[in-house]
C-alpha cells in the first residue's frame, strides 16, 4: 500500500513543478493604448504610448507610434494628421499640449528615444495650430519629379505657415496643360540618371520655334541643367535632349562631376557679361544694335567653349543652328 500510494505523490509533484513552471511565462504583449481608427489610404501604425497628465480640461498628452509599414516623405503628414485629430476629439476638451512622435517601426517606437524617428507633430498652449517635423527624405524619383515640376512653373514649395500639411493642394489650371508638344522626362534609379526631352516652343504658343538659335538653344539647356543638379541630390548623370520641328537638335549628357567642374557658373558668367553690356548701353556707349550682337557673340564663344571640354560622343548640337 505504501507503494501504491507513492507514485501517485511522485506524479502530483512533478504535475505541481511542471505547472510552477507554466505559471512564470510572460502573457503575449497587449497593446498598451486606444488606437485611433485609421482612415482609408493613410499609412497603418500602432500607438504604443499615450501619457496624459492633468486634470480633463487642462491635459498633457504625449504620444509615440509606430508604422506597420515604410511610407515615403508625404505619407507621413496624414498619419501625424491621424494622431492629432485622435488626441483633439476623443476627451470632452482638446490636450492644452500635445506632443506625438512617429518612428518607422513599431519595435523602435518601444524603444523610445531618437532612432527610427521619420515625424513629429506638435501643439504648444499658445500656438494656433500644430506645427510638424518630417524626418524621410524624398528618394530619387521624387526628387527628379519635383525638379521637373520646378522646371514648368508648377513647383509647390513647402508652406512654413503650414508645416502640417493641412491646407489641400490647389491645382490650377494653365493654357499649357493641353499643349501637344511638351517636356517629358525618364529617370533610371539604379544609375541616377535622368532623361529630359525639351520641345523648344515660341512662347506661351504649342508651336516650335521658327528660326532657334544656338545661344537661345544653349540657354534653355544650361537653365535646365542647373536646376535638376541643383534640386536632385543623387542625380549622377543628365541628359537633354532639346527638340525642333520634332527632332532632336541638341543632345547633350552631362555627369555631375563634369557640371560641378565645367558647368555650375556657366550662366552666371553669361548673366554677368549681360548686365556689364547693358551698363555701358545705359551710359550711351553703345547703340542697341551693337550691344545686341557683343552680347550674342560673347553667349556664343561662351557655350562652345564649354561644349568643348565635355566627351565628343555626348555631345550633339545640329549644324542648322547658328
Amino acid at each position: 500500500m505504501i507503494r501504491s500510494v507513492a507514485l501517485p505523490l511522485r506524479l502530483l509533484a512533478l504535475c505541481s513543478v511542471a505547472l510552477a513552471a507554466c505559471s512564470t511565462d510572460k502573457p503575449a504583449k497587449k497593446a498598451c493604448c486606444e488606437q485611433p481608427k485609421i482612415p482609408p489610404g493613410v499609412t497603418p501604425f500602432v500607438v504604443v504610448g499615450d501619457e496624459a497628465t492633468g486634470d480633463s480640461d487642462s491635459q498633457k498628452v504625449i504620444m509615440q507610434a509606430g508604422l506597420s509599414r515604410p511610407a515615403k516623405r508625404d505619407e507621413i503628414y496624414p498619419v501625424l494628421q491621424t494622431l492629432y485629430i485622435h488626441a483633439m476629439k476623443r476627451g470632452a476638451f482638446e490636450p492644452i499640449q500635445f506632443v506625438a512622435t512617429v518612428y518607422a517601426t513599431e519595435s523602435a517606437a518601444r524603444n523610445g528615444g531618437d532612432q527610427g524617428v521619420v515625424g513629429r507633430i506638435v501643439r504648444e498652449q499658445s500656438d494656433v495650430a500644430p506645427r510638424c517635423e518630417n524626418m524621410v527624405r524624398y528618394d530619387f524619383s521624387e526628387q527628379v519629379a519635383r525638379a521637373f515640376a520646378a522646371t514648368n512653373g508648377r513647383a509647390q514649395e513647402e508652406d512654413p505657415r503650414d508645416s502640417c500639411h493641412l491646407a489641400p493642394k490647389k491645382v490650377v489650371a494653365r493654357p499649357d496643360d493641353a499643349f501637344a508638344h511638351k517636356p517629358t522626362y525618364k529617370t533610371d534609379a539604379a544609375r541616377k540618371a535622368v532623361e529630359l526631352t525639351y520641345p523648344y516652343l515660341d512662347l506661351g504658343k504649342d508651336e516650335y520655334l521658327d528660326k532657334l538659335k544656338f545661344t537661345s538653344a544653349m540657354r534653355d539647356w544650361i537653365e535646365e541643367v542647373n536646376v535638376f543638379f541643383g534640386k536632385v541630390e543623387e542625380l549622377q548623370e543628365m541628359t537633354f535632349i532639346g527638340l525642333s520641328q520634332d527632332q532632336p537638335v541638341v543632345k547633350i549628357t552631362v555627369t555631375r562631376a563634369e557640371y560641378q567642374s565645367r558647368l555650375a557658373g556657366l550662366q552666371e558668367t553669361v548673366n554677368s557679361h549681360a548686365n556689364v553690356t547693358f551698363a555701358s548701353l545705359g551710359l550711351h556707349r553703345k547703340d542697341d544694335k551693337a550691344a545686341a550682337k557683343e552680347q550674342d557673340n560673347f553667349q556664343s564663344k561662351t557655350y562652345r567653349t564649354a561644349l568643348a571640354d565635355l566627351p565628343k560622343n555626348r555631345v550633339f548640337v545640329s549644324p542648322k543652328l547658328k
